[in-house]
């Protein structure tokens, strides 16, 4: 890399907060009780904010109206979600069919079947589609999937009907355009979101809804709506369908309005804790489920021209933090015990304790690897200080918990009760981390056993250290001389770097920004 290719720039990269957060797509503070979960419980989180019950929906027969507002071209005519040679009048072109082209209804994308006609599934406009009557006949009661031998197929093979291809399953299934696959899969992942705790007693009508209310499609579709979702992403006409939806029935799919949200409940981004009004979509990517797929049809989108740097070693400065101030959510933390120069480490194998590592301390600050064998493991923070907070270890995929009588610190999978909850205050720089349903415990360290845990009191208290972000960069230009300590982070604020050496602190970096001793640095 010629060093004539990079520039010191002056651009700060601190800006004011808003005066009041929103959300995407004008949906202001609709989803800020979903604030910091993470996974399944941000799962749920969702479940309870877009819930809906018999009165919030429009009757069967009020859909027909209500696709004025939702499912309308730009020509005026409906929307049709199976068919490209369709121009069908609202509320006129309804009624019987024999062919394609005849007339439009109403389509169950879950079919009606699956949960026996009940309400208010039956009239749910997020997933009642206008589709042309021939062909969503055709369609039946049929799975979603990628065909291989086509049966049939509606006028220019925009839907077709045949075998499936897509490793996993074999029986015939019904193929929509392209072009709507990541509107479908959107709506698939909003049934499973919406009717959380409804959806496990489908299974009684069909063998495509699995008992698990946390992913309750097959493990073969689930990876395919991965991959339709992130090779047709969110357009302008699904967002106006959104809004609509909002309008008419009062709540919206989270799916549309945050790009990429799957990856943060079943893909490979569950340790990321999700942030209502400052959403970063996930990259693109194909199919974050794990496992083979040998499907057709459309592939994932590609990966970024700048890939992010992977940290050397692994390694990433934490800084010690004294007030509630500088919680943040979302952000990794390390539990530290000063006194004793140890930090959390692992659970133990009873899931009774977290393992203490040594750390070396050095003004507040720790460098060191995480998450491995003899290295401290991060904590993500989660939650709010009115519902309180949680504790996420994204590589046990758990959350630290208060369960049982005594003074054990245990792990959880779900963060949906008080006992994976916790209050964080500050007192004489020691962080109070007490569990909100055993209130008289709170995480200390014991000098003894050699362990962390929840006590009454008795203890050794323990500290908070926060990952270190960069921000306020320094306007000024700067140019480090030879042989000077240069700390090279990426823009995020992890360390990639440390070195004594200044050219060699740059060499080889890929194409992006970065952050050298304080100053953003931009190699092109």
């Amino acid at each position: 890399m010629s060093f004539k290719n990079f520039f010191l720039s002056g651009l700060c990269l601190w800006f004011p907060s808003a005066v009041m957060a929103q959300g995407p797509n004008n949906s202001g503070s609709y989803y800020q009780q979903a604030n910091g979960q993470i996974s399944r419980a941000l799962k749920t989180a969702l479940s309870n904010i877009i819930a809906i019950d018999a009165n919030d929906v429009e009757s069967y027969d009020g859909l027909i109206k209500a696709y004025v507002k939702t499912d309308t071209r730009a020509d005026g005519y409906v929307r049709d979600w199976y068919s490209n040679t369709t121009n069908y009048r609202h509320n006129v072109d309804n009624g019987s069919y024999e062919k394609e082209g005849d007339c439009y209804n109403r389509e169950h994308s879950i079919p009606q079947s699956w949960f026996n006609k009940a309400s208010p599934m039956k009239s749910d406009i997020v997933h009642v589609i206008p589709t042309d009557g021939y062909v969503n006949n055709r369609r039946g009661s049929y799975p979603f999937g990628e065909v291989g031998l086509v049966t049939y197929q509606s006028n220019n093979g925009y839907s077709k009907l045949g075998s499936c291809k897509t490793s996993g399953y074999s029986e015939t299934v019904f193929e929509p355009n392209d072009e709507v696959k990541g509107d479908i899969a959107r709506i698939y992942f909003y049934m499973a979101t919406c009717y959380e705790s409804k959806i496990t007693g489908w299974t009684k009508g069909t063998s495509n809804i699995q008992n698990d209310k946390y992913k309750p499609f097959p493990d073969w579709q689930m990876k395919m709506f991965m991959r339709w979702s992130a090779a047709d992403p969110v357009d302008a006409v699904e967002k106006a369908r959104n809004d609509s939806v909002f309008v008419v029935q009062g709540n919206r799919n989270p799916f549309v309005d945050y790009p990429g949200l799957e990856k943060m409940i079943w893909g490979d981004k569950q340790d990321v804790a999700f942030v209502y009004d400052n959403y970063e979509s996930p990259s693109s990517g194909g199919d974050d489920s794990g496992g083979d797929d040998s499907g057709g049809g459309q592939g994932g989108g590609g990966g970024d021209d700048d890939p992010a740097v992977t940290p050397t070693q692994g390694e990433n400065v934490y800084v010690k933090i004294t007030s509630t101030s500088e919680l943040e959510v979302g952000v990794a933390y390390l539990i530290v015990c000063e006194s004793k120069d140890v930090a959390m480490g692992e659970p133990n194998s009873e899931g009774t304790s977290r393992t203490r590592v040594s750390v070396s301390i050095s003004d507040e600050q720790i460098t060191t690897a995480t998450g491995e064998s003899g290295k401290p493991y991060t904590l993500v923070l989660g939650g709010n200080s009115s519902q309180g907070y949680t504790l996420y270890d994204p590589v046990k995929k758990t959350y630290l918990a208060k369960i049982l009588s005594d003074n054990t610190l245990n792990e959880a999978d779900e963060a949906t009760s008080n006992q994976s909850r916790w209050t964080i205050s500050f007192k004489n720089g020691n962080a109070e981390i007490t569990n909100k349903q055993s209130t008289s415990y709170s995480i200390m360290y014991n000098t003894s056993a050699y362990m962390f845990r929840a006590y009454p009191s008795g203890q050794t208290p323990v500290q908070l250290y926060k990952i270190h972000q960069s921000t306020g960069i320094d306007i000024s230009t700067y140019i480090p001389t030879d042989k000077e300590r240069v700390t090279v982070h990426s823009i995020n604020g992890m360390l990639i770097r440390l070195t004594d050496n200044y050219p060699d602190a740059l060499r080889d970096l890929p194409k992006g920004i970065y952050i050298i001793n304080g100053r953003k640095i931009v190699i092109r």
